[in-house]
């Protein structure tokens, strides 16, 4: 990231702290207690995921088990069939298995619908934030990279952004019949699909007459209640607010009971629902002993609060994995430790805000290095590097 992108995205991270700290809620630790509870007794529960699985089919809803990336690609492609557009929202997954480029590789054109990750795919660039992805950017940047893109002059205030975005989505979201979305939870008592978000964008993408889940076997919560709860948790974390402005709750397709209280199935969209339960490795995480890494929610606080992310934004990042957490993550998810987990501070001050008290940096030291010398060559040399570009910013 250059200056002015740092510079941006501080700025945007205090407006969320700003929130923060004038929305606290009475109740916030037992909140967050709660959803550390529900995660510590889900993640990795079998017959939690098996029942889930039984009551989505009761209700209507095809779902599928994929074991890596490649699987759940081939199963996407499958169910999208000879379309040739497919308009989806933001969603970690689906960045986590490329699905943008396996569909773009068969000739499907994507399109997110999020304002944020469409400006970004649109420009070519990487996101800062699981739930502000286009937070590093300025809208005089936005606005100067959108009117070359399209060719046209766009105005350089928020509100114009949007207002250009908003219409361009619109467009393909009235051709697409087919839509993609992630889930914030699965539930195991009710069979039902979660979704926060705060543009209505999910509305639109929902409605198309086929709807594909893609999702982890680590979201499943055992009800409704525990998941809303869990929604509330990120919603604050994420962007000071108490509760999103929506949430879907998705039981099944389109049914209608109003002709001698017989179900028909279809009356509007969706038709048809389809729900991708994607491993890729994680079963054997949580074999490893790094069960506590899939308890994370995504909302992003720990970048808030992180001294190395705000001094250098996502080059302490690889692509969707953001700061130390999300890159140890990666590390182990794929096997190979990346070169960034160097910056990591081991402060702490990550463990200290995440609202499930993850310990990322004791599973950093863990990962990056199996002695005690070695773990002091680390910190000092995290700490130097942050040294040297906090000056650089500072004089910059």
């Amino acid at each position: 990231m250059n200056f002015d992108e740092i510079i941006a995205l501080r700025k945007a991270f205090a407006y969320v702290k700003d929130r923060q700290a004038k929305n606290v809620p009475p109740d916030l630790k037992e909140k967050m207690r709660r959803v550390r509870n529900i995660r510590e007794s889900s993640v990795g529960n079998e017959a939690l995921l098996k029942q889930a699985i039984r009551k989505l089919e009761q209700n209507g809803i095809r779902v599928f088990r994929a074991a890596d990336k490649h699987d759940a690609c081939k199963m996407i492609l499958q169910e999208i069939g000879n379309e040739k557009l497919a308009v989806k929202s933001k969603s970690n997954v689906t960045k986590e298995i490329d699905l943008t480029s396996a569909l773009e590789s068969h000739g499907i054109k994507v399109i997110e619908t999020d304002i944020g990750d469409r400006i970004l795919q649109v420009l070519g660039r990487k996101p800062s934030h699981p739930t502000g992805p286009a937070a590093h950017l300025s809208a005089r940047k936005i606005a100067e990279g959108l009117s070359r893109y399209y060719g046209t002059d766009i105005g350089q205030e928020p509100e114009d952004i949007v207002s250009f975005m908003r219409d361009e989505i619109a467009g393909y979201l009235k051709k697409a019949q087919t839509g993609i979305t992630g889930a914030n939870a699965v539930t195991a008592e009710e069979g039902s699909i979660l979704l926060a978000h705060n543009e209505g964008n999910i509305f639109e993408v929902i409605r198309r007459k086929k709807h594909i889940v893609v999702t982890a076997i680590d979201k499943v919560y055992p009800s409704v209640e525990e998941a809303l709860n869990m929604l509330k948790v990120i919603s604050f974390h994420a962007t000071g607010s108490l509760i999103p402005s929506f949430v879907e709750i998705i039981s099944g397709v389109s049914k209608t009971a109003d002709v001698e209280k017989k179900f028909f199935k279809g009356v509007h969209a969706p038709e048809d629902v389809v729900v991708i339960l994607l491993d890729n490795r994680r079963t054997e995480m949580i074999a490893n002993g790094f069960r506590e890494l899939l308890y994370c929610i995504d909302c992003g606080n720990c970048l808030l609060h992180c001294p190395m992310y705000g001094t250098i934004g996502n080059d302490f990042a690889e692509e969707k994995y953001l700061g130390g957490k999300g890159l140890a993550y990666k590390s182990i998810a794929e096997k190979e430790v990346s070169k960034k987990l160097e910056f990591c501070l081991t402060c702490g001050r990550c463990r200290k805000n995440c609202p499930l008290s993850i310990d990322a940096p004791a599973i950093i030291k863990s990962i990056r290095s199996e002695s005690l010398p070695e773990e002091v060559y680390y910190f000092l040399k995290s700490h130097l590097l942050w040294l040297y570009y906090h000056v650089r910013l500072k004089v910059g």
